[in-house]
């Protein structure tokens, strides 16, 4: 490692993903730019062939804008294929030593974001970076996050429990179900917070992931994986799939408190005009094909 004196700031990529929401789009995508004045850095804007107007908005909003690149998928990609088309583009073409792939839903809002990543990396070499990213929804910080899927045994019990659910909600039963054990048991139904807030200190040597919503692939990884995420996934359990993937590549995840960004959670899929229980079914559906792909990542 070096002491960070005297060495050029390599190329900041950021990657936002669009999908029909342009105004929380903007947001991010001006939230970077503030964040980034003066600094040497790269946003690329991948649209999941959004049907709405929304892209056409944000072409001529950003089609002249001086470090915006602005990408078109000819079909919706889904969350790791989509990331994965401007990560290429960033570590590929762009000439970026570190890639930051960042919800459209989520704004930087901390100053010293690049400074603090390239000091994290410097100080340790890790692979991924995590922040702290606070729910505007309720306040939480979804950072960093235990209960990794590690072992084909516990892939198998959930994949066992969400195809019994799909063949529920399918049936038009999972509901009505829900409804009376709730009724019985007098619960509310509602998890508590898989998330914990901490400092860096307090979570060494824990093993724990990190959230998707926006996630610093420093030096260490860009220079050994072409790819951001797997690409067998639509969309849900990429962040267990990335830990395994660091885990096997001997990477470290790192979390930071001090880098700072604040998330207004699922503006695009809550855009999507769809009832309860077809979300309910496209979702389990995914979540099944995703723990495909988390199986072969485990032992």
């Amino acid at each position: 490692m070096t002491d960070g004196k005297n060495v050029k700031q390599p190329r900041f990529g950021f990657v936002v993903l669009h999908y029909l929401v342009d105004n929380a789009t903007q947001r991010c995508v001006e939230s970077i730019r503030r964040v980034c004045r003066g600094l040497d850095y790269r946003i690329v804007v991948v649209d999941n062939d959004s049907a709405n107007g929304s892209w056409e908005r944000l072409c001529d909003l950003y089609g002249d804008t001086d470090g915006v690149t602005l990408v078109h998928n000819a079909a919706n990609e889904g969350f790791a294929r989509g990331n994965n088309t401007g990560y290429r583009l960033c570590r590929d073409e762009l000439g970026c030593g570190y890639i930051v792939t960042v919800n459209n839903d989520a704004m930087i809002i901390d100053t010293r974001f690049v400074e603090e990543c390239m000091e994290d990396y410097e100080r340790t070499g890790c692979g991924v970076i995590g922040p702290d990213i606070v729910s505007l929804r309720d306040q939480r910080h979804q950072n960093p996050s235990y209960g990794i899927i590690d072992s084909h045994e516990e892939v198998v019990r959930q994949a066992t429990r969400f195809r019994r659910i799909l063949t529920l909600e399918k049936l038009h039963l999972f509901g009505p179900l829900i409804a009376v054990k709730q009724a019985l048991t007098g619960s509310s139904g509602k998890k508590p917070s898989p998330y914990t807030h901490a400092t860096a200190e307090a979570v060494a040597g824990k093993p724990y992931k990190l959230h998707g919503a926006c996630l610093i692939f420093t030096p260490a990884y860009v220079q050994r994986f072409a790819d951001a995420f797997d690409p067998g996934t639509f969309l849900y359990f990429e962040e267990h799939i990335l830990a395994m993937r660091c885990r096997q590549a001997g990477l470290e995840m790192l979390y930071d408190p001090r880098l700072q960004v604040v998330h207004q959670e699922d503006a695009s899929t809550d855009s999507m005009k769809q009832d309860r229980r077809a979300k309910q079914i496209f979702t389990l559906t995914n979540y099944l094909q995703s723990l495909q792909v988390l199986d072969r990542y485990v032992e």
